[in-house]
């Protein structure tokens, strides 16, 4: 096994080339290497992207040697950079999203710190910058996760199409519940969030959908006069987010028909030991996000649960439970994720 020196050095390591492969990305250099049929220069790429050609240099030499592209001299000592096919098929993935995640924790680490202090605040909510880092990510998703719910959920693809009421929580911005709100325009989709101004936003990117209304609801603490009834429910990466997630499962439970009613969710589930994990660096992955991001969304007040997305695949089960679901299966989404189907 490597020492903690070398362990540790090349964790730092890879977190400086992490933030090189985000400026790639964000700048149009991978995409000009993903778009290419045959090598390119640096200069090539700057031309293409009208960026300084110095710049694209740099960075570019840091993710080859890093072996994440190939580069090549010719006779004349000038230096190539491309990508092999099936690594240009691999980055076509949900992967590419993701590239840009660890640029998240850069404008937020101050305010984070100060809630780990005895004397700092709880937690503080998400950024705009997480939302639509997220959102991005969402894009390649959006497709996976719709059909992971139709799937999975019993009949759920013909009762759309028939036409039933539906409910999502935590929709951020949307993308998800206006995928499905156009593939099934006889169903109703309405869409909710506790920040009013993703619902604007919402509105402002949907609004020509005829079938999605918008509520504001603290899903922690929906309102005692909803009179609306739902034959599915939904949400994807929120209950882990949640101060008090077992009264979310509670209202959410209480919303459904009786007797038809459905609540299916994606989240991570992962062992929920760190010990169980060790040597996992997808989870450990996870758990620092989970210090950056989700616990601070959480930890609202003192008796938060701040369950952090390493929750583990059993709470998850045991909390749904908890909350009157009577019969809840759960199936794999990927690697971390597993798809849960809840019935009162």
């Amino acid at each position: 096994m490597a020492s903690v020196t070398e362990r540790l050095t090349n964790v730092l390591n890879s977190a400086c080339v992490a933030f090189g492969v985000s400026m790639a990305k964000d700048t149009g250099i991978l995409q000009a290497l993903l778009d290419s049929e045959r090598p390119l220069t640096s200069q090539e790429i700057a031309d293409n992207k009208s960026l300084k050609e110095r710049y694209v240099r740099e960075i570019l030499s840091s993710l080859g040697t890093a072996e994440l592209l190939h580069m090549i001299t010719n006779e004349k000592g000038q230096l190539f950079f491309y990508l092999e096919e099936d690594e240009k098929k691999a980055l076509k993935s949900p992967l590419y999203g993701f590239i840009s995640f660890p640029l998240v924790f850069s404008p937020i680490y101050e305010q984070v710190k100060s809630c780990f202090m005895l004397d700092g605040p709880y937690g503080t909510r998400y950024t705009d910058t997480v939302h639509n880092i997220i959102d991005e990510m969402n894009v390649s998703r959006v497709d996976i996760y719709s059909s992971l719910f139709l799937e999975h959920t019993d009949d759920l693809k013909e009762k759309l199409e028939s036409g039933i009421q539906v409910i999502e929580f935590g929709s951020g911005r949307g993308r998800l519940i206006a995928k499905l709100a156009t593939m099934f325009p006889n169903s109703t989709f309405t869409t909710s969030e506790n920040v009013e101004k993703l619902l604007d936003l919402q509105r402002e990117r949907w609004g020509h959908i005829p079938n999605i209304s918008y509520k504001l609801y603290d899903l922690c603490a929906l309102p005692e006069n909803i009179t609306e009834q739902y034959n599915w429910a939904f949400c994807v990466d929120v209950i882990h987010d949640l101060p008090k997630p077992l009264e979310a499962l509670k209202g959410i439970c209480s919303l459904l028909k009786a007797g038809t009613g459905v609540f299916t969710f994606i989240d991570v589930a992962s062992s929920g030991s760190p010990i169980e994990d060790k040597g996992n660096m997808s989870v450990a992955c996870f758990y620092s996000a989970g210090s950056f991001l989700c616990i601070p969304e959480s930890y609202q007040h003192p008796d938060s649960m701040a369950l952090g997305p390493c929750w583990g695949r059993q709470t998850a089960i045991n909390l749904a439970t908890a909350a009157g679901f009577q019969d809840v299966k759960d199936y794999p989404a990927d690697k971390l994720q597993r798809v849960f189907v809840c019935k009162p």
